[in-house]
């Protein structure tokens, strides 16, 4: 194979690759209802909010700041950080999900579409780790992360996940429970349909 072939051929192939990377980083197409392909079947409750906005707005919100506890609501979350642009800038499911354990406390998920934020969410995740946050590795190939702070309600976690177009938050006793929610949006079990089995 003669050098300029090659040279064609390297060009060729950094820029389709270089395309792809672009495409995956800018450009997602939202895909509707796609929170709710990440909550199990046997959620005995599912709200799903066009925005964060409307979440807050929502009843469900009171549910969610009594299983916070220790007097933190939602509101206040959101409005202390500017994590909010990154992980809830679009759709959003929130769902009671079924115990993988024996626990006292309702585990609750929320998922949240990200598309094109979700390698720039990844990043900043990893450079927050530390104290508070705790990487706890992979479930299959989408890593898990810990948020350990004192307010929380007594005996809560608080996990995220992030695949490459939704971000996970479980609140549970059991930090293992986000694992339910990776294997449905992994399609191991089955997912949410209004009622119907898939």
């Amino acid at each position: 194979m003669n050098r300029k072939l090659k040279q064609a051929i390297t060009i060729g192939l950094s820029a389709l690759f270089g395309g792809a990377i672009i495409v995956y980083s800018f450009i997602q197409p939202f895909q509707p209802d796609a929170v709710c392909r990440a909550i199990p079947q046997d959620a005995s409750f599912v709200f799903k909010a066009a925005s964060l906005e409307e979440l807050l707005q929502s009843p469900v919100c009171g549910q969610l700041d009594k299983a916070l506890g220790a007097g933190n609501t939602l509101s206040q979350v959101v409005a202390s950080n500017d994590w909010k642009n990154w992980a809830a800038a679009s759709e959003i499911a929130v769902a009671d999900i079924p115990w993988r354990t024996v626990g006292e406390q309702k585990s609750w998920a929320a998922v949240s579409w990200v598309g094109w934020r979700s390698p720039w969410l990844r990043w900043k995740l990893e450079a927050a780790a530390g104290k508070e946050l705790q990487f706890l590795g992979k479930h299959s190939v989408w890593p898990i992360w810990q948020y350990s702070a004192p307010d929380l309600a007594r005996g809560m976690s608080l996990t995220f996940a992030l695949t490459d177009n939704l971000f996970f938050a479980c609140l549970s006793e059991n930090p293992s429970d986000i694992v339910l929610l990776l294997d449905t949006y992994d399609q191991r079990v089955p997912f949410y349909t209004r009622g119907k089995k898939l």
